[in-house]
């Protein structure tokens, strides 16, 4: 009933399978064996729902998982031009993701699950470097991580202490302050500077 009513909320909604393998495996109570399914949905204009099921009967595995990814749906933050504001690391467990912003009307290059999840949040122009593992559910939930993790200029410049800039070409790359630091503190330094006043000989 729940995924009738968000698709006629959101009729647009593109759905793709990420992951259909059967299973076979001891667990505490005893071999299981069964359909792992990974569904995404999103209407490539931020939103995205991913749903994870595992099921002996193959229809039903599949149903439980779209319906899990249609009440999941996140509303992923993006740029005007459709990419990320800037490049960013995440990381679950063994699964790192290292997204950069490419130049533009570029498409994006990924993993093919990260590619995938890109796609249907419609993000554009958009290059994501994996480390560590590529199990289907280890990428689903590092990009979570990932993309859900963007600051604004003014978290950022409350987190660093610091003055948040940009260049752009039509001030002739001179920086632009766009966020100050709320208190004007001292600063958090950087590993850098931790690491050359640590080398000063008093």
């Amino acid at each position: 009933m729940t995924t009738h009513i968000v698709m006629n909320m959101i009729p647009a909604l593109i759905l793709k399978f990420l992951q259909m393998d059967y299973r076979s495996r001891y667990f505490s109570k005893g071999l299981q064996a069964g359909w792992r399914v990974t569904v995404a949905v999103g209407n490539g204009d931020g939103l995205l729902g991913v749903g994870i099921t595992f099921g002996i009967n193959i229809m039903d595995t599949l149903r439980e998982a779209k319906q899990y990814a249609y009440m999941q749906l996140v509303d992923f933050p993006m740029t005007e031009n459709r990419c990320i504001p800037y490049s960013v690391r995440g990381r679950f467990h063994k699964t790192e993701l290292h997204a950069i912003p490419g130049a533009p009307y570029t498409e994006n290059k990924a993993q093919r699950v990260v590619k995938a999840l890109l796609d249907l949040a419609g993000y554009r122009n958009v290059a994501v470097k994996m480390f560590g593992r590529n199990a289907t559910e280890a990428l689903v939930k590092a990009f979570f991580i990932t993309f859900t993790s963007f600051e604004s200029p003014q978290e950022q410049a409350d987190r660093l202490g610091r003055y948040v800039v940009e260049f752009q070409p039509e001030t002739y790359f001179a920086p632009q302050v766009i966020a100050a630091p709320t208190d004007d503190s001292r600063p958090v330094p950087y590993s850098a500077e931790i690491h050359e006043s640590s080398q000063k000989i008093d």
